[in-house]
């Protein structure tokens, strides 16, 4: 965050005084007070009067009126509002599904408080009620795309699955989210052959937030569950790297591990894991079956930054002098910065390209094959994938490089570098 919102209120007479203040956290400053007054009964038009102030402030004012936007607020009836105000303030789920029924009883129309009954009944796992109460609210409020966003997490819950995955394609149509596309893959994960596939939309969602563990679990579970364990290790271990304590990806990843023949580091990963806790010691086999995947119930991804920044600038720092060495012929020195590069930051595609191209160079080969791979993990291109299929082809793999250059021209029906190594012998 960088502005905090800070302030109380006083009742003054007949009269409800809120004051509030905007802390600068950037340049450790204090605004001065933003003041609006009037009766209870207008507090719904008050704190959207403060919003709009609040919102004048910010690098990209609001458009529109003031007066529209207070108006906005709609006529919520004084009673309706409060006794929505006490379910937020309730401290167990019962009191707050109560309090919200009443206010909904009092205005049906209140969009905010049916949201937020569909919310407390997610929370209560009432899937089908809170599915039924998000499609409720209409299709021109302002909440209306909150309120499908949640529909489609009610539909995943309830199994739903084609269902939600035409729901957040609508969504993405209209604003292509990370929490969007992540959640469209959750649904296209659990639906057959059904396209784009859940990782390339996964991919996509990780290229929007890379910050995100959810997202970055999601795609290499994703792979494991479509059968490249390969790529399913090379997203969860830098997971595991990066958040330790998440135990779920470290238990998938052992799977992973053992999917693709790394038997011996299969074991190490799930002996340091039932260190930590005897309660996976059922799941050591892999399940596939398990609902594992992380469904986003907010489409504003929440994301705190531990130490990944510093990693990411102490990798760009490396990859850029990486690159200079082998530009300069210096191979050695560039394989030595590149790798550097790549372990403090795994998912930077024009790393792992460059390093397959430096121990192509060197004449080993299968690692050059495994980097040109990671690079497409990283990000699909088609031109990386060429020039993996032209490595397979030298190295007599004539099958494996025809089947990469016709994903090529899945993605590029006139490229003919790839019609040729997809035709030729």
């Amino acid at each position: 965050a960088a502005r905090i919102v800070v302030g109380g209120y006083e009742i003054r007479g007949a009269e409800v005084v809120l004051s509030l203040r905007l802390l600068d956290l950037g340049r450790a400053t204090l605004s001065a007070p933003l003041i609006a007054r009037g009766p209870p009964e207008a507090l719904l038009s008050l704190v959207h009067a403060l919003a709009w102030d609040i919102g004048l402030t910010a690098p990209r004012p609001p458009a529109g009126s003031r007066e529209a936007f207070v108006a906005s607020a709609g006529a919520v009836p004084f009673a309706a509002f409060k006794a929505y105000a006490e379910s937020l303030g309730a401290s167990d789920p019962a009191s707050r599904l109560k309090a919200v029924r009443r206010a909904l009883s009092l205005f049906p129309d209140y969009d905010e408080a049916r949201v937020g009954l569909g919310r407390l009944l997610l929370e209560t796992r009432d899937f089908a009620a809170a599915e039924e109460a998000f499609g409720r609210i209409r299709a021109g409020s302002p909440l209306s795309r909150r309120a499908r966003f949640l529909r489609g997490v009610s539909l995943l819950q309830l199994g739903r699955y084609r269902e939600a995955a035409e729901l957040y394609a609508v969504l993405g149509s209209e604003d292509q989210s990370a929490a969007v596309l992540n959640n469209r893959g959750m649904a296209a994960l659990r639906l057959p052959s059904q396209v784009p596939r859940a990782s390339a939309l996964l991919r996509e969602a990780v290229d929007k937030e890379p910050g995100s563990a959810d997202l970055s679990f999601n795609l290499g579970w994703a792979h494991l569950l479509e059968g490249d364990s390969d790529a399913a290790v090379f997203w969860l271990r830098g997971l595991a790297r990066r958040e330790p304590g998440d135990n779920h990806a470290r238990l998938v990843l052992s799977w992973a591990l053992a999917k693709s023949g790394r038997e011996g580091e299969a074991e190490e990963e799930w002996k340091a894991l039932s260190a930590v806790s005897s309660s996976y010691r059922p799941l050591q086999a892999p399940d596939p079956g398990r609902r594992f995947e992380r469904i986003q119930v907010s489409e504003r991804l929440v994301l705190l930054e531990g130490d990944s920044r510093s990693s990411a600038e102490m990798a760009a720092t490396h990859g850029a002098r990486g690159i200079a060495l082998a530009e300069a012929g210096d191979v050695e020195g560039a394989l030595a910065e590149l790798t550097r590069a790549a372990y403090l930051d795994p998912y930077v595609a024009r790393v792992h390209r460059q390093l397959g191209r430096l121990h192509h160079r060197s004449g080993e080969t299968e690692k050059a094959l495994a980097e040109l791979r990671m690079s497409l993990w990283c990000r699909d291109d088609v031109a990386v994938r060429i020039e993996l299929a032209g490595l397979l082809k030298e190295a007599g793999r004539a099958a494996e490089a025809k089947a990469e250059a016709r994903r090529a021209l899945q993605a590029d029906a006139s490229n003919e570098a790839a019609r040729r190594l997809a035709e030729g012998p």
